[in-house]
């Protein structure tokens, strides 16, 4: 009978626990009876559950959950809404990226949804690869950093409602070909000045920042739910920054009538050297269920692949079942 995918991880987390040794990915799939990607899905799931999950304390019988290690305000806030919407938007991104690109991702609820997803990507052993991403959020330079994602921080002052860094002035050498930015409103058409594309923030300092981020770099993807469209905030940092770009709005879902104001748009842009497309990203798909696959392994290839420690600590680990 298979296995439940639930109960092999929670067996895996509590291997994990018991192991005094590093252990390694095949050693792990033999012991799980399956193969070594479903163990490197499994392991990335754990780590999803236990960063969001900080902590478990029962108060008058009430279960209370400490689920962010950040302080709380407009990032923290925003963080599990629309989050399926988040992430849907976050794969559609990173599937259109080039290997070897230098990308500039700013700080937000969307964006930290790509970061996450760059970081699945790596687990996966999917492109893109070999990617350089700076980043002013703190959320998405720590899960970057775990990935083994080359990384940087862009900014120099520190705002905790957001989560991330920002600087009066922008200064900094790195010279990203793309741009991955999220926005708390989005305008375009009749609504936005002169017709154009603008984009908002619910900050001053961060919409400033944004704007002198923006101002050098070719191609920029956007990243909004389809909540945000239409919605205007206190400060832009749209408009002419965007002109000449190559630019590109990643959305979950858009009305008959804004898919018609989009495609205007288009035409309206090109005329100020914009390349400008939308795209709406498809749901992201349930996992397939994993049907666990019973491991054998010859004499030969045993001796071949792993040496007497491996052997042992796997020996240990079958010990405990």
């Amino acid at each position: 009978m298979a296995e439940n995918a639930d109960a092999r991880r929670m067996r895996l987390l509590k291997v994990l626990e018991e192991s005094e040794e590093h252990l390694h990915l095949e050693d792990l799939a033999a012991l799980m009876r399956c193969d070594s990607r479903t163990i490197r899905r499994d392991l990335d799931y754990l780590q999803q559950l236990l960063s969001r999950v900080r902590g478990l304390e029962v108060r008058r019988g009430r279960v209370m959950v400490a689920r962010s290690p950040y302080s709380p305000g407009y990032f923290t806030d925003q963080l599990d809404r629309n989050l399926e919407a988040k992430q849907a938007i976050a794969r559609a991104i990173v599937r259109s990226l080039p290997d070897e690109m230098a990308i500039a991702l700013t700080a937000g609820s969307t964006t930290y949804a790509v970061a996450c997803e760059i970081r699945r990507a790596v687990v996966e052993g999917r492109p893109p690869h070999n990617l350089i991403v700076f980043t002013n959020s703190v959320p998405s330079l720590l899960e970057l950093v775990a990935a083994g994602v080359a990384t940087g921080v862009l900014g120099e002052i520190y705002d905790p409602d957001d989560c991330a860094f920002h600087a009066p002035e922008f200064r900094s050498t790195f010279q990203p070909g793309i741009a991955i930015v999220g926005a708390s409103g989005v305008l375009f058409g009749p609504a936005a000045p002169l017709g154009g594309l603008d984009l908002f923030s619910h900050r001053a300092e961060e919409a400033a920042f944004l704007k002198q981020l923006l101002q050098g770099v070719p191609e920029i993807l956007i990243a909004a739910d389809s909540h945000k469209l239409g919605r205007r905030h206190p400060w832009s940092f749209g408009g002419t920054v965007l002109h000449g770009k190559i630019v590109r709005l990643f959305t979950d879902a858009v009305t008959p009538e804004q898919a018609e104001e989009l495609q205007k748009l288009a035409q309206r842009l090109a005329e100020c050297g914009t390349q400008f497309q939308y795209i709406v990203a498809p749901p992201v798909e349930a996992e397939p269920t994993e049907t666990p696959l019973e491991v054998e392994y010859s004499a030969q290839e045993r001796r071949g692949r792993r040496n007497g420690s491996r052997r042992k600590t796997l020996e240990k680990l079958k010990g405990k079942e």
